[in-house]
């Protein structure tokens, strides 16, 4: 009989829910305390994946420990616990291989289900295997499986300190069996070891999360670091040492066909008309805060994929990948419309922008050769009479949006006549 059609699609959609369950169990247990920025949760989980040689002595360890008691007690217990040492290990390293190989191809790191489940399943086997050497009331046994289970703790410890939940699983699923079995041993006073390790593993877990404290504010810094580095303090923008970065990586790869009506990578180079007065007549700290405006408002006026740079000064540079001619007048007019438009903390502050345009391949096909072009063609837009734009091929193809030939005066007219409204 064939099921019903609901049933089966209800049966097959099991298995996603279930591994959709076990993915929110993994990035609950990888994320911290507090939630983390992207970059930051990245660099984290990578320093886990990067200890490589924590993972291979650990499971070199764990094995000398199962071959150990496979030779003293010659248990089926203890040969089985050998074996599964040696394929899980033999897993473990296969997939940090895998994981090592993929933040090299895509500098990201994936919070996979496999190597969690996989180090979680090698932990569970470990504490079994050393809760049974306790029960086997070899002292020795017991003992050597003491020094390294501290041993593996100490290794999580360090190695976990990006993921403290996981880490925390790991170190309790250690040591408290190995804690009972102690406990209950018959062995004279090894109870005592019982008592001691609950103190031992809450130690453990104190430093765990005292080191993922200190490698948050490695991080937090080094990101800040590089924020003041490659952005401009002022208004947050890319300042020129990242606009190089760009060019570099906007230029990379395959370019368009000749007869494409797109560009490569469409270059502006903006500079504020009126500026001067601006910070002349209401001061730099009014000057920095139209900065800051303009800054926004050429956000909002160019597309996701571009990008918008300050060099310093009011000079801005906008780099729009695989745009046409056409789309990049339009962002032009619109940046020019908004950047006119008055200011509301300071409606007499007026000022206007020039722009020049350059693409590739057209007009070079280089960082230095883009900029040089767009700079002319801006100069150009300056010239004849500015608040207007100029595409660098022809140098004529320039628009006027501000009505006056001398854009200087008529600002100053507009803040004359504004002050003098707002005394009247």
């Amino acid at each position: 009989m064939v099921p019903p059609k609901s049933t089966a699609t209800a049966s097959a959609g099991q298995p996603q829910r279930l591994w959709h369950h076990l993915q929110g169990c993994v990035d609950w247990l990888l994320a911290g305390p507090r939630p983390q920025p992207d970059d930051i949760q990245n660099e984290l989980l990578q320093q886990r994946t990067n200890k490589t040689r924590t993972v291979v002595v650990a499971i070199l360890a764990s094995l000398l420990i199962a071959s150990i008691a496979a030779a003293l007690t010659g248990a089926a217990w203890a040969y089985a616990w050998m074996l599964a040492e040696l394929v899980l290990g033999g897993t473990r390293i296969y997939l940090l291989v895998k994981a090592l190989a993929r933040i090299k191809r895509d500098r990201r790191v994936a919070a996979n289900i496999t190597p969690v489940w996989a180090g979680l399943t090698s932990v569970i086997l470990i504490s079994a295997g050393c809760y049974q050497c306790v029960g086997s009331g070899i002292l020795p046994l017991a003992l050597m499986a003491g020094i390294g289970l501290a041993n593996l703790v100490g290794g999580i410890a360090s190695r976990n300190a990006g993921t403290p939940r996981y880490g925390i699983l790991l170190i309790c699923t250690l040591t408290l069996p190995f804690a009972l079995a102690t406990i209950l041993s018959p062995i004279p006073f090894l109870f005592l070891i019982g008592l001691q390790t609950p103190v031992y593993t809450a130690g453990m877990i104190f430093l765990l999360l005292e080191n993922h404290k200190i490698l948050l504010d490695l991080h937090h810094s080094e990101r800040n670091n590089r924020q003041m580095a490659h952005h401009d303090l002022l208004t947050g923008l890319p300042n020129r040492a990242l606009n190089l970065k760009l060019f570099s990586e906007l230029l990379a790869g395959p370019w368009p066909e000749p007869a494409s009506a797109g560009s490569k990578l469409t270059v502006f180079c903006l500079d504020l008309d009126g500026f001067k007065g601006v910070n002349d007549r209401f001061g730099h700290a009014a000057g920095d805060a139209v900065l800051v405006a303009v800054a926004d408002r050429l956000r909002a006026s160019v597309r996701d994929a571009d990008y918008v740079c300050r060099l310093g000064g009011d000079e801005f540079v906008i780099l729009l990948p695989d745009i046409t001619d056409g789309e990049a007048v339009d962002v032009a007019r619109r940046i020019i419309a908004r950047i006119s438009e008055p200011f509301e903390f300071a409606p007499a502050a007026r000022v206007g922008a020039s722009i020049g345009l350059a693409s590739a391949p057209r007009d070079g096909t280089t960082a230095d050769e883009l900029l040089s072009a767009a700079d002319r063609a801006m100069y150009e837009a300056k010239r004849r009479g500015k608040g207007g734009f100029v595409i660098h091929t022809s140098c004529s193809e320039v628009v006027n949006l501000v009505p006056s030939a001398d854009v200087h005066a008529g600002f100053a007219a507009t803040a004359v006549a504004d002050l003098a409204d707002s005394a009247a």
